[in-house]
């Protein structure tokens, strides 16, 4: 099972118009999908859109201590 998102041609690639999920990890099926969508042959599909697969960026937490930027002193009362 993939996630694939088609954008267009010549851009940086950072923005997609559109994301789908697919049961099928074959990019020629993710192609064909986007491509009969918008109702196009390949050849003039492939000069206006490109289609990729999604890839999550793991974004590493690190190792975080929240306790140690804490006050240990307790307030007066």
């Amino acid at each position: 099972m993939g996630t694939w998102q088609l954008f267009v041609n010549g851009t940086t690639y950072i923005e997609p118009i559109d994301t789908v999920d697919l049961k099928t990890d074959i990019y020629e099926e993710a192609h064909t999908y986007f491509r009969l969508r918008k109702h196009l042959d390949s050849k003039i599909f492939n000069k206006l859109f490109v289609v990729k697969e999604y890839v999550s960026s793991k974004k590493q937490l690190g190792n975080v201590e929240w306790w140690k930027g804490e006050v240990t002193k307790l307030d007066d009362f």
